[in-house]
């Protein structure tokens, strides 16, 4: 097992989709296996967080959930449970926010179903003030605050 180090990243200015955008690039009309992950924290105690970001585009945060379109993404949920399920000791949370960022749901997997979807799951409600104060704790954890 590896050790990671510890301290300090550098601070996030701005997206950079230059990597997604050469991967569209090459792949043109050819369908891809991969997909993006939005986050992955190393703790100081080695547990892992994966965090992936679900948009909310026709049906608010709070209402949707990703077995409501299981059909359409389900390999992307199974690949991360997949990546969730190699990592010792980890976490997978979805985050579904909306451009408003009104509503945050953030919902921890605890089971899956390659079939059936989440089959077993905590989810929090947030405003923004609240999921705020709830990811940079998440970041402060993962610095060893």
């Amino acid at each position: 097992m590896y050790k990671l180090s510890t301290g300090y990243s550098k601070k996030i200015s701005k997206a950079d989709e230059a990597a997604k955008q050469l991967i569209i690039e090459i792949m043109g009309e050819e369908k891809t296996g991969g997909f993006d992950i939005d986050s992955i924290y190393h703790f100081p105690d080695n547990s892992w967080l994966i965090l992936e970001f679900l948009k909310c585009e026709t049906v608010r945060p709070f209402d949707s959930h990703p077995n409501r379109y299981w059909f359409k993404n389900k390999q992307k949920f199974i690949s991360l449970w997949n990546l969730k399920c190699d990592l010792n000791d980890s976490s997978l949370i979805l985050v579904n926010y909306e451009d408003s960022r009104e509503q945050f749901l953030v919902i921890t997997v605890e089971d899956l179903d390659s079939v059936e979807g989440i089959t077993k799951e905590k989810k929090l409600q947030m405003d923004f003030n609240q999921f705020k104060q709830y990811f940079i704790s998440l970041n402060k954890k993962a610095r060893g605050f």
